[in-house]
């Protein structure tokens, strides 16, 4: 089943520059992985990155977690970091919540209907 984190990264002072690099990284990362449908990023203040990530399933989740191209930059980001706020929308399975644990997530209710992945989703589409 699809779920979807809302992370807020509340940047060093000193670490911004570092943060930003390693989060082009990872984020070439994600592309190795089908199963990674969205990685948004977003920088509304200095000193704070907004994520959104949407997974299709645990399994993508976890090989995204995995991949020995991504702990290093995913370790540089926690350590350039204050504060991580993680909000999880959906139902992720016990393996994936064990891991999202480290990251102190909290888990949301959506509204109903208002979140699914299309089936017929297609990235080449002219419509």
């Amino acid at each position: 089943m699809a779920f979807m984190l809302k992370i807020r990264w509340d940047i060093k002072k000193d670490k911004v520059t570092d943060f930003k690099s390693n989060q082009q990284a990872l984020c070439k990362v994600m592309l190795e992985h089908p199963g990674v449908i969205c990685y948004h990023v977003d920088y509304p203040s200095e000193g704070v990155s907004e994520w959104v990530e949407i997974y299709a399933n645990d399994d993508a989740f976890r090989a995204h977690l995995a991949n020995e191209k991504g702990k290093g930059p995913l370790g540089a980001l926690i350590n350039d970091c204050d504060k991580i706020t993680c909000r999880c929308f959906g139902n992720p399975d016990t393996a994936s919540r064990s891991i999202l644990a480290g990251f102190g997530s909290t888990y949301h209710d959506t509204a109903p209907d208002a979140f699914a992945l299309n089936p017929r989703a297609d990235k080449d589409s002219p419509i």
